[in-house]
């Protein structure tokens, strides 16, 4: 689990700067948004251009949505030139969280406390959803509250080709939706994700989120001892185990590759 808050930080160090409205109130400084700005292109997540990802990208997508190579290669100029990185609209979430699901499974997956923009009363936090429905019912296209301007929510969202990632005021956007992406995000302002790193050294690595570890292990039957929060012989045994046992079985929800189906 990442902090929405830590998502945000990423996303708007990709937003172009000149986006961002004059006086709006961020979780970072202006001086941090837009040090490195990423463009749009479809079923990307944070690539860096080069000219085969842009033909592969014509031909399997723009091409078939009624796009000139003309019209494309006048809007990706200098891209792979510069060393351009690319997103879609979830694009810019998969890149953080190491993921690559659509924005409709992000809707219906991963966000609670969900619905439309007029049956949701409670007010917007940072690192929340926001989505466009199209009239089939699926979420097109996502982007994520990033701050307030005069209350107003902003978005930082991978808003398409013309545009690349910026930041936008809600008013200006078609939103339909919304949602706190809670099954990936944590929206404790407290919170930070723990990486640690397992070995058995001396001392100990040791922590509650090593007791958390044995504990839920235990549970699943992969032996760990009993629980004490040190990182020993037993718990890497137990870890170990549940590695061996799962190792190829981990696979991307089947709904992941129907990006077909997204807004440009």
């Amino acid at each position: 689990m990442k902090n929405a808050v830590d998502f945000i930080s990423f996303a708007l160090s990709h937003a172009k700067a000149e986006s961002v409205p004059e006086g709006a109130k961020l979780p970072i400084s202006l001086d941090e948004c837009g040090t490195e700005p990423w463009e749009y292109l479809y079923g990307t997540t944070g690539f860096t251009v080069t000219k085969g990802l842009l033909d592969e990208r014509y031909n399997d997508f723009y091409r078939k949505k009624g796009w000139t190579r003309e019209a494309f290669d006048f809007v990706t100029e200098n891209w792979v030139a510069l060393k351009r990185k690319a997103t879609d609209c979830q694009g810019l979430l998969d890149a953080f969280l190491g993921t690559d699901v659509t924005a409709n499974y992000c809707y219906t997956a991963w966000c609670t406390d969900r619905g439309s923009v007029e049956e949701i009363t409670r007010p917007y936090e940072l690192g929340e959803a926001l989505f466009y429905r199209n009239g089939e019912g699926r979420m097109t296209h996502v982007g994520f509250v990033c701050g307030f301007l005069n209350g107003e929510p902003l978005a930082v969202e991978a808003r398409g080709i013309r545009f690349g990632v910026v930041v936008t005021r809600f008013s200006e956007r078609p939103w339909t939706h919304r949602g706190l992406v809670t099954r990936r995000l944590s929206y404790d302002p407290e919170y930070r994700d723990e990486q640690v790193i397992l070995s058995v050294r001396r001392p100990m690595i040791q922590g509650e989120s090593i007791l958390n570890l044995q504990k839920a292990l235990n549970a699943l039957g992969y032996y760990c001892g009993s629980p004490d929060g040190k990182c020993g012989k037993l718990t890497m045994s137990g870890v170990m185990e549940f590695v061996r046992a799962h190792e190829n079985k981990f696979a991307s929800p089947s709904d992941d590759r129907e990006r077909g189906k997204e807004a440009v």
